[in-house]
């Protein structure tokens, strides 16, 4: 097995800097022996042999990393019959759902507060705003009707954010100033912090 780079950590700089030039004349040849032709090193001296010790391990995982990657990665799970792309209403219809569906239609009026009036009119523009997605994007659908639901959500948050409570207006009648104290005396009297004899 040859490669033609390899993955070299900070890591391994910092801890091989360390070591005495001798040792580092020993150990980085081995690195990348063993890492682009997997050749282990022989006649080590025993400081560069525990340095190698400690760094080969991060080498066969990378090394496992790109062979894994040659032949093509980790396979794809089979989906259940029931996968999302099994789903395929379109906006309108999954539009026409929640319109048609009265328990989420109270739920949204009520998480919103909102009347069925204005749920009828944002359904309106959130149909407007799927199909906008289908022409820029050329997406039909949403994968389930869960996330049909999930995207109206989010889109009325951004859409129709929630009003933040306006403050009180100050009350200018109210002082909110300290007290200034009227009968104070600031002579000096001599020392700081402590008693003066």
């Amino acid at each position: 097995m040859e490669r033609e780079s390899f993955i070299f950590y900070r890591s391994f700089y910092e801890a091989i800097k360390c070591m005495p030039p001798d040792v580092q004349a020993e150990i980085y040849p081995a690195i990348c022996e063993y890492a682009l032709f997997g050749r282990t090193p022989k006649n080590l001296s025993e400081v560069a042999k525990g340095m190698f010790t400690l760094i080969k391990p991060n080498i066969d995982v990378n090394t496992a990393r790109f062979e894994n990657g040659k032949k093509g990665g980790r396979k794809k799970k089979s989906r259940p019959a029931s996968s999302k792309d099994d789903y395929s209403l379109t906006y309108e219809q999954e539009v026409e759902q929640m319109r048609n569906d009265e328990t989420w239609r109270k739920t949204i009026c009520e998480d919103f507060n909102i009347s069925a009036e204005e749920y009828d009119k944002r359904l309106s523009r959130f149909l407007d705003r799927c199909n906008d997605d289908k022409e820029r994007k050329g997406k039909l659908h949403h994968d389930s009707s869960v996330d049909c639901q999930s995207h109206l959500r989010y889109w009325m948050t951004k859409a129709y954010p929630a009003p933040q409570p306006t403050p009180p207006a100050p009350d200018n009648n109210i002082d909110n100033d300290p007290p200034f104290p009227t009968t104070a005396d600031y002579t000096f009297n001599g020392g700081f912090g402590g008693m003066d004899d």
